[in-house]
């Protein structure tokens, strides 16, 4: 009887691990099922081979085309991928790239078929590629429908975002004889945005990249900003110069 009774128990606590271990592996994949609804099913043009069957393994080759769609060269890692509700996203299988032309993510686990995801129902998302880890996020002060590079961060002085825009221009070359009007290259022009967020009252400005524009925006901390274009007075005012700027200020 006694042997019976540890055989059953023994039968019972295999049966009960392994239905443990099979229960943990479908909640993943569910997990990871959860991710499929926050993609646009539209492949995304341009940059999907699925009717050739063969897979997308770079990006920004276009032959006779200046600047860049596509924030990476690559496919990269992306992680912390945090849904509306601040809940993280199982994302594993996948891997990803930002189209800079549409504002989104692109998603993909085959290199074949590659599909925006759709800005809503995602809080933020980290993108790691080129050496660094690039986070991306919804900034309601400044608007709730893109997402947003966080250049500089701070919960008590000043945040500063980034939102890439960017639009394409076919070539337009024309030729009547001795006259040659246009451009005989196609072009990714970039015209991207910067927002400062005063985290004291949460409100959002757009400087320029100028020195007027910059001051302006800063004007409550004249003195640290005018200290600051001093140290860097030999600098170009660009996007370094501006999160340096607000690194600076939050470390006052």
């Amino acid at each position: 009887m006694k042997k019976s009774l540890l055989f059953f128990a023994s039968f019972m606590f295999v049966f009960v691990s392994s239905f443990a271990q099979l229960s943990g592996q479908s909640n993943v994949i569910g997990a990871q099922g959860n991710f499929s609804q926050y993609l646009n099913k539209t492949l995304v043009k341009g940059s999907s081979n699925s009717s050739t069957g063969t897979a997308i393994t770079s990006f920004n080759n276009e032959e006779n085309t200046l600047g860049t769609r596509f924030l990476f060269n690559d496919w990269v890692d992306g992680d912390s991928v945090i849904n509306a509700q601040g809940m993280p996203i199982n994302t594993t299988g996948f891997i990803f790239n930002y189209d800079k032309v549409t504002g989104s993510m692109l998603a993909t686990q085959d290199k074949i078929n590659n599909m925006l995801v759709s800005s809503h129902g995602i809080q933020s998302f980290v993108l790691i590629g080129m050496g660094k880890r690039y986070f991306f996020e919804h900034v309601n002060a400044i608007d709730s429908f893109h997402f947003f590079l966080t250049l500089a961060k701070s919960d008590t002085k000043y945040s500063l975002y980034k939102r890439f825009i960017t639009t394409y221009a076919a070539a337009d070359s024309h030729n009547y004889g001795v006259i040659q009007t246009g451009k005989e290259y196609n072009e990714y022009k970039d015209d991207n945005k910067y927002y400062v967020i005063d985290e004291t009252n949460n409100s959002a400005s757009q400087p320029g990249l100028k020195a007027k524009d910059i001051k302006a925006v800063f004007a409550s901390q004249k003195q640290q900003v005018d200290s600051y274009f001093k140290q860097h007075r030999d600098d170009e005012i660009d996007e370094r110069f501006l999160t340096g700027l607000v690194n600076y200020l939050n470390q006052q």
